[in-house]
């Protein structure tokens, strides 16, 4: 069964997550889908929901001038089931 359209800014947190599964998002993901207050969102929903437990890699690399740059890789530890009952809880809410 597919997935609702995200609601709101937790679901779509949430719903980030999901999509991007065992790679993990980050924030590049994220604002490819015009949603720059991801890290944000997911940190409020990981206050509110303890269960949810969430891996932050800092990952780094090169950027287009060769300069060195460092970002978060963010991957849920929470199984897929408890991400997508989490995802249609928080997709009701509001």
């Amino acid at each position: 069964m597919p997935l609702q359209k995200p609601k709101n800014q937790h679901a779509l947190a949430i719903r980030l997550l999901i999509d991007y599964g065992s790679k993990g998002v980050t924030m590049k993901d994220a604002v490819k889908d015009y949603f720059y207050k991801f890290n944000t969102r997911l940190n409020e929903v990981e206050k509110a929901h303890p269960k949810l437990k969430i891996r932050r890699l800092r990952m780094n690399a090169k950027n287009r001038f060769g300069h060195s740059v460092s970002f978060l890789n963010y991957k849920s530890i929470a199984p897929t089931k408890y991400l997508i009952n989490l995802y249609n809880v928080l997709n009701k809410e509001k």
